[in-house]
């Protein structure tokens, strides 16, 4: 029963917020898929973000469980008990999204998998969540050692699906090479492009207000 209730609240919630817009848009969230303390990742969020306001979540501090998918159980979906709803709100909050993870295995990392997959719970839950959720403006940051400009491009081609399901803007990505702390900041391609995003994103601020 709990769980039934948490499922109905979040459902009414989400409405209340499409109908009502009650919730303040926060701008610029990242969403930080490393596991790593002063990561790659971080460093690349780092030099994008610099001196633009914006919220992170590192993903690694929440408890997010993977999905179980009921979609076609014929039951009521039965809630996990785990962050998901309130990093979920923040997205749905946020006008710009910055992705950034490190390539695990030719992909993104379990974190921020675990993540993406829970969106199947929210379009099965709740309803218009694809409208809910839409018009946001995509930026994918990812790291590897492993040629990553040219292994890490399916990562890429995933998210370049994912907007276009979710009418999603795809902005721009970029990919850094590196595999200990800190290497990334010897990619000076990828350096150079976070700095011309940075000053892309802060052009992009001064116009809105």
């Amino acid at each position: 029963m709990q769980r039934f209730k948490k499922i109905i609240s979040v459902m009414v919630f989400l409405r209340y917020l499409m109908k009502f817009g009650g919730i303040t848009i926060m701008g610029i969230l990242a969403i930080n898929g490393s596991s790593r303390e002063n990561s790659n990742s971080d460093v690349m969020l780092t030099c994008l973000l610099k001196g633009i306001e914006h919220n992170e979540i590192k993903l690694k501090h929440y408890a997010i469980q993977p999905i179980w998918d009921q979609r076609h159980s014929q039951k009521i979906w039965r809630a996990a008990d785990d962050d998901y709803d309130q990093l979920l709100t923040k997205l749905i909050a946020s006008k710009t999204i910055i992705f950034a993870t490190p390539i695990y295995w030719y992909g993104v990392s379990g974190l921020l998998k675990n993540f993406i997959d829970r969106w199947s719970e929210s379009l099965a839950t709740v309803p218009n969540f694809r409208e809910i959720i839409k018009n946001k403006r995509i930026y994918v940051l990812i790291v590897g050692g492993d040629a990553p400009h040219i292994k890490g491009l399916p990562i890429i081609e995933q998210f370049n699906y994912i907007c276009e399901f979710l009418n999603w803007q795809f902005v721009d990505y970029v990919i850094g090479k590196g595999n200990m702390p800190s290497d990334v900041l010897k990619d000076k391609f990828a350096m150079q492009k976070l700095q011309q995003l940075n000053t892309q994103l802060n052009g992009g601020i001064n116009n809105e207000q």
